[in-house]
């Protein structure tokens, strides 16, 4: 998928040359890619990959293919994942304001996938039992150490040791969130669960959503912006 996901968007950036809304777009979808060839993350974060309505209409004559651009677009998120096993994407501001938030204190990642986010932060632990590699990526190729370890196993393990867990763009297909949270209001743990997906959407069990008492602050959500049909956010769960 690739080669092709990424010359079709080559071949679009010369076909939309005069068009600058669509350009932007197009650009940052190339740069973020190279960044992950290359093991880094982008710098800001993407655009809007969708057009208006009012923009379609404007240059629907000139451009007639640029609801078949968006569409094209809007299938980043999909080759991320199949390409670099990448669920969440992020920009290196919000890294900036969640290494602000966490304070060098002591974290876990649970369901850490590739742990790209792990790789660039100080004093975490990364645990996933990799079950997900049958999915839609089928080669997990960590970005950091990833201890193989069930979520809530690696919870009871760490739990005394930690100021912060991070639930990051967990399956909405597992109960072992709302299983987490159970656990930590049992031990009356008083540290920051940190949760980033969409809130009765593509991640998480529907039973979480319903069950946690849900915070979104505004200093780990300010640089986080969703750019396509989902909606993820930054939010503090008890």
């Amino acid at each position: 998928m690739e080669e092709e996901y990424i010359q079709n968007l080559k071949n679009y950036l010369v076909e939309f040359d005069k068009l600058p809304i669509a350009k932007k777009k197009i650009t940052a979808l190339l740069e973020a890619d190279n960044c992950y060839k290359k093991g880094k993350i982008p710098i800001k974060s993407l655009p809007n990959l969708e057009f208006t309505e009012t923009e379609i209409l404007e240059h629907l004559t000139e451009f007639p293919n640029i609801m078949e651009l968006e569409s094209h677009l809007l299938d980043f998120r999909e080759y991320i994942i199949e390409e670099y096993g990448i669920w969440h994407i992020y920009s290196q501001e919000w890294l900036q304001d969640l290494k602000a938030f966490l304070a060098n204190e002591q974290t876990l990642m649970i369901m850490a996938g590739n742990a790209v986010l792990g790789k660039f932060l100080k004093n975490i632990i990364c645990t996933d039992n990799l079950d997900w590699r049958h999915q839609d990526n089928e080669r997990p190729n960590p970005w950091t150490d990833v201890e193989q370890l069930d979520a809530l196993e690696a919870v009871k393990k760490y739990l005394n040791n930690v100021s912060n867990i991070i639930i990051e763009w967990c399956p909405d297909s597992t109960d072992t969130d709302i299983k987490v949270l159970h656990y930590l209001r049992q031990k009356k743990w008083k540290g920051n669960l940190i949760v980033l997906g969409e809130k009765q959407g593509a991640t998480n069990s529907k039973a979480f959503w319903k069950e946690a008492h849900l915070e979104r602050p505004v200093n780990l959500n300010q640089h986080h912006k969703p750019f396509d049909f989902i909606k993820d956010h930054v939010y503090l769960a008890k």
